[in-house]
């Protein structure tokens, strides 16, 4: 798909190492974004909908639960009003611990600090993930099956009718193991079958009007594959949902 409507909001540094804090790529197109660090998911979702103000909803399909609680309280006392934040001010915001400067904002972070800050505004938590990391800290969180995701997508999202922030990472989709020598290898931990559902699900609850902007990380160190493996399968995605892919 070509990249004729969107636009990259940071310039894109390459294929470059991603980690907790390096950010390469932040594209955007309607209401679709996609990254290679999750970090900035929070800002994304705050250029769509007022995250304090406006009741809404979030399905989180990943690897991680990205709610890691350590030094939560320091992070939100750091926290700038991301309502007024540039995406550049978003990712050079950082915290003091232990006398030294580190990233506000990480891979692992941003969703336990947005369940903290903006927790009256979140109705409901429907978190599809391999149980990694620390649990959402919500009173109303949903955590099922991984396997029960794509024919119940839509029922699940329409059984609370508030706006749903839609944030997926790639690396649910890959699973790291070796071969008789030691070797690394990884697979497609589902099929296309699966992976086409899950996003045709999404895309049948959009059109309907009941998602108000979606975020798709692609993880290419660590937790993938490489680059190459997430840029197809985030194409994939991307096509179902009807949105234009940048070139890579």
């Amino acid at each position: 798909m070509s990249a004729i409507g969107g636009r990259h909001l940071i310039p894109y540094k390459g294929r470059g190492y991603s980690g907790s804090v390096n950010q390469n790529l932040l594209w955007q197109h309607g209401n679709a974004y996609l990254m290679d660090n999750h970090r900035a998911a929070l800002w994304c979702w705050q250029q769509q909908l007022d995250l304090r103000s406006a009741s809404h909803s979030l399905l989180h399909i990943d690897r991680h639960t990205d709610c890691l609680a350590a030094n939560l309280q320091s992070h939100v006392v750091a926290m700038p009003d991301i309502s007024t934040t540039s995406i550049g001010e978003y990712l050079g915001a950082t915290v003091m611990l232990g006398g030294e400067s580190h990233a506000l904002f990480r891979w692992d972070n941003y969703l336990s600090i947005y369940l903290k800050v903006f927790r009256e505004s979140v109705e409901s938590v429907l978190s599809i993930d391999h149980s990694d990391g620390d649990a959402p800290d919500h009173p109303r969180v949903h955590r099922p099956r991984p396997d029960l995701a794509p024919e119940n997508i839509s029922y699940w999202l329409s059984e609370t009718p508030t706006q749903w922030i839609v944030n997926v990472d790639l690396d649910f989709f890959f699973f790291r193991t070796e071969d008789r020598l030691g070797n690394e290898i990884w697979q497609s931990l589902y099929s296309n079958e699966y992976v086409d559902a899950l996003f045709d699900q999404i895309r049948n609850v959009q059109e309907s009007g009941g998602v108000r902007v979606i975020t798709i990380c692609m993880t290419p160190t660590d937790f993938t594959p490489g680059w190459q493996e997430c840029i197809e399968l985030g194409a994939r995605a991307f096509r179902i949902l009807g949105r234009d892919y940048p070139t890579l």
